[in-house]
Parts: structure tokens; C-alpha cells; sequence
């Protein structure tokens, strides 16, 4: 049986999309500042703000300047990363070994 989903008021439509909107927009300059090199891999995997906390880390990586598809694809399968997996959701062996994958160091 199909459920649906919860009937909302008008104020509680526009406080859902103002958060998205926002998180969106985070998302959006946090990938301009990995692509000019203005934020650093290694400092977004150790402390994402709280809009990227659901972020996958592949978008991320693909934001990097000099990460393509292929080469992402390679750091993640070298890390034992999935695909789909969130900044959030990294174990600490996982972050250890993305970092290394990476090349990157503290700063």
C-alpha cells in the first residue's frame, strides 16, 4: 500500500524550500572553492559544514580541479569508497584512506 506523504501548511512548504534552497547554494560555492582551489579536499573531508554533511563524496571530488570521472573513480575504489556514499557517512578508516588515495595532506 502506497503511504503519502503528510499533508503540510503553507508556512511549513516555504520553510522546506528555503532550507533546500540553502543547502543548494552551500553546495554550489563550496564546489566553485574546490574548482578555484580556494578550499582544499583534505580540509572539506575533515570538517564538512552542515549543509554538506549529506553531500556525496563523489560530487565532491568531481568538483576538484583535475578530478574527472575516471581518475574520482579510481581514488574511490582504491579507498574501498562506495559511490553513493555521504561526507557524513565516512568511517574514519574510510576518510584515512580517501586522504591517502588522495595524495593530500594537512595543510
Amino acid at each position: 500500500m502506497l503511504r503519502r506523504a503528510p499533508e503540510r501548511t503553507a508556512d511549513e512548504r516555504r520553510n522546506a524550500l528555503e532550507e533546500a534552497n540553502r543547502v543548494r547554494f552551500a553546495r554550489a560555492a563550496t564546489k566553485r572553492d574546490l574548482k578555484s582551489g580556494r578550499l582544499g579536499i583534505y580540509d572539506l573531508l575533515m570538517d564538512p559544514s552542515e549543509e554538506l554533511r549529506g553531500a556525496k563524496v563523489e560530487e565532491m571530488l568531481l568538483a576538484v580541479k583535475g578530478m574527472g570521472r575516471v581518475k574520482v573513480t579510481r581514488v574511490l575504489r582504491e579507498a574501498g569508497i562506495s559511490r553513493s556514499k555521504t561526507l557524513v557517512g565516512l568511517t574514519h578508516g574510510q576518510r584515512d584512506r580517501l586522504i591517502k588515495a588522495l595524495g593530500c595532506e594537512e595543510v
